[in-house]
């Protein structure tokens, strides 16, 4: 009998998070310049990890509700209580963008071209953007014109910072203008100061987020220890409405936790280069 709680719940662990995954909303980033992809999806060692969980809850609790949630908790947890690599790695991109602003602005002072200041800087790029700026070098020389170049590289990084950057050089190369340093210096500056900002917000983030790991780590001991040591205690949980409240409990408790970190949250500044987003613009180019 236990055998067979513990495939429900997992089949059950299972279907939800498809279903989660189906409806998820994901941000469309269409590719102008071709680049290198991060694969999305659930892994196959995630996957199992999440099964096994849910499986050894339904066992210990005999409770299909309770696998059902401990597989969402076993998916979901670790990137709400780990570390939080999508904010250094945007902090990370923040920073690159404003070495490279400084840099494209010391290398037009020495009288290079456009095109030749964006390929020589190309190389020596931080790696968050070595790659797309390299692809960007490569356009004029496969008989791309420079300012579908920015566009399509502008469409390609979606990034705020990236597009003052893109915005700069785009007015260099359609109305030639002036100051392109000066303006550049100023993108620099301002990129500068948006990474400081994040790493303040990020001190504030950093608390947030451990009230919530010592939240969590609470309310799952607890739940343990019930589960181990008091079996009785939780007896009402054995039947249907049970069931049906514990389902209820669990969803409350989501939506707490998925309050606490949307309020941590470093809201973005709105991009200015979204008509780069025009399909008639995209660029396929693969760098030589």
């Amino acid at each position: 009998m236990r055998a067979l709680f513990a495939v429900l719940g997992a089949g059950f662990a299972l279907a939800v998070l498809l279903l989660i995954s189906g409806l998820r909303a994901r941000p469309k980033r269409p590719r102008a310049l071709q680049v290198r992809r991060e694969s999305v999806g659930i892994s196959a060692v995630r996957l199992a990890g999440v099964l096994a969980v849910a499986a050894v809850a339904g066992v210990a609790t005999r409770w299909p509700v309770a696998a059902i949630l401990a597989g969402i908790a076993a998916y979901t947890l670790p990137a709400v209580i780990g570390p939080d690599r999508a904010h250094r790695r945007d902090l990370a991109r923040v920073e690159a963008i404003a070495a490279w602003a400084e840099n494209l602005s010391g290398t037009l002072r020495s009288a290079a071209g456009l095109e030749q200041t964006i390929a020589e800087t190309a190389a020596v790029a931080p790696a968050e953007i070595r790659a797309e700026l390299v692809t960007l070098g490569a356009a004029p020389r496969a008989g791309i014109r420079l300012p579908a170049a920015l566009r399509g590289f502008a469409r390609d990084m979606a990034d705020p910072t990236a597009d003052l950057v893109a915005n700069v050089l785009l007015q260099a190369a359609e109305h030639e203008a002036r100051d392109i340093s000066g303006s550049l210096d100023g993108v620099g500056r301002a990129a500068r100061r948006q990474a400081s900002a994040r790493l303040r917000i990020a001190t504030g983030r950093a608390r947030t987020r451990t009230s919530v790991r010592i939240i969590i780590t609470v309310v799952l001991g607890s739940a343990v220890g019930l589960v181990m040591f008091a079996r009785d205690f939780l007896s009402p949980y054995d039947t249907a409405l049970g069931q049906l409240i514990l389902a209820v409990l669990g969803a409350g408790f989501a939506a707490c936790l998925l309050w606490m970190v949307r309020i941590g949250r470093v809201p973005d500044m709105p991009r200015i280069l979204t008509g780069g987003d025009d399909p008639a613009l995209v660029v396929q180019v693969a760098p030589r």
